[in-house]
């Protein structure tokens, strides 16, 4: 049986409100029907088995499985994957992007993923993605599909901690791992976000 390959699709969002409460964030990850740079559309329901199997995803720094930075949760409306963010303000990176997102210099979020079902469209060649195993989200600089927003920003004012940042340490582990190597280390992750959130 050959394993799906891993892939990655950026959403435009934009911060609408800031309240200077908790590193939280609101707003979708994913647009029905928008055609992105790739020629992909993601059709309505696509994401309906994985939110069936877990509540809670990885929220990761540019899917780098390295820099974990919070965790977030999805599910389906009339327009697309609306999702609620939670970074971890404890860890150096998760400040960093709360405050890169706050000045607007990032502006997307992707989603990790794999294709369980498509349909190209043989005229136009538009590939049509009906079923998608998603695996994280995460916050990037650049965007494919526009439409995805983030309605509310909920951060927090914390003093600088002593945490390390390792992202010199890290060129891009994914691209060390097979795809059977990732989906394992990301399933682990879901497992161990589902069981914390149950104590």
């Amino acid at each position: 049986m050959t394993t799906r390959k891993t892939e990655t699709k950026e959403f435009r969002f934009t911060l609408d409100e800031i309240d200077e409460v908790k590193g939280s964030f609101t707003g979708y990850a994913s647009i029905w029907d928008a055609i992105d740079t790739y020629g992909d559309a993601v059709m309505k329901g696509a994401f309906k088995r994985s939110l069936k199997e877990s509540k809670q995803f990885p929220l990761l720094w540019s899917h780098n499985l390295m820099e974990p930075i919070g965790i977030i949760e999805g599910a389906e409306d009339e327009r697309g994957l609306a999702v609620s963010g939670q970074l971890n303000i404890d860890v150096q990176r998760g400040r960093e992007i709360r405050s890169l997102m706050r000045q607007g210099a990032v502006t997307g979020l992707s989603i990790g993923f794999q294709t369980v079902r498509e349909e190209i469209d043989k005229t136009t060649g538009l590939r049509k993605l009906k079923e998608v195993k998603l695996w994280e989200i995460s916050p990037c600089v650049f965007q494919a599909c526009p439409g995805a927003v983030a309605d509310d920003v909920k951060t927090a004012i914390t003093e600088p901690g002593e945490d390390t940042d390792n992202s010199n340490l890290i060129p891009e582990v994914k691209d060390n791992l097979s795809t059977t190597e990732i989906i394992h280390l990301l399933e682990s992750w879901r497992l161990l976000i589902e069981q914390t959130g149950k104590n």
